[in-house]
């Protein structure tokens, strides 16, 4: 994946991820002025490379950006382009080979792999491209599967919630 090398632009060639903003989605929530001013997920320069053999290939480069409470972002790009690994970078999921990220206010690079767990786990949802489900579970019983770590109250009917909201309430 490259990136334009002029420093005026930070927009990615064709090959690359982009990042569209939606502000228009229904379910954006008011945010506070004070807090609206700290992005949920901020990441500067980050870059992602992998050594293979003796071949090293750069998968991210010097990519930035922050996402405010509420907003919707989209991750477009070819296949290969690099969309799951900068997903995963995010999310805590993977580390990066150089930038920062900073995620509610945590700086991942400050977090073991418990702190990271423990952050995702409270405060980041996934649908994953092959969507990790157990086949012998309903719908409602793999939804409600990572919550027996940490359970909350009325987990249940929200998932239920969500599920029939999204047309899946009977599977």
């Amino acid at each position: 994946m490259s990136y334009s090398s002029d420093p005026t632009s930070n927009m990615p060639t064709e090959d690359a991820p982009t990042r569209q903003p939606s502000t228009d989605t229904p379910q954006a929530k008011k945010v506070p002025h004070e807090a609206a001013s700290q992005p949920v997920l901020k990441a500067e320069k980050l870059a992602k490379r992998v050594i293979s053999g003796e071949r090293t290939l750069t998968i991210l480069h010097d990519l930035s950006l922050s996402v405010a409470a509420g907003e919707s972002v989209a991750i477009l790009g070819k296949s290969g382009a690099g969309k799951s690994t900068l997903l995963g970078l995010l999310a805590g999921l993977d580390t990066p080979s150089d930038g920062e990220l900073t995620l509610f206010g945590h700086a991942l690079s400050r977090l073991d792999e418990d702190g990271r767990a423990a952050l995702r786990a409270g405060r980041v949802g996934f649908v994953f491209q092959n969507f990790q489900l157990l086949p012998t579970l309903s719908a409602l019983e793999n939804v409600l599967l990572p919550l027996e770590l940490s359970p909350r109250a009325g987990e249940t009917r929200t998932a239920q919630q969500w599920l029939e909201r999204v047309g899946l309430g009977e599977r």
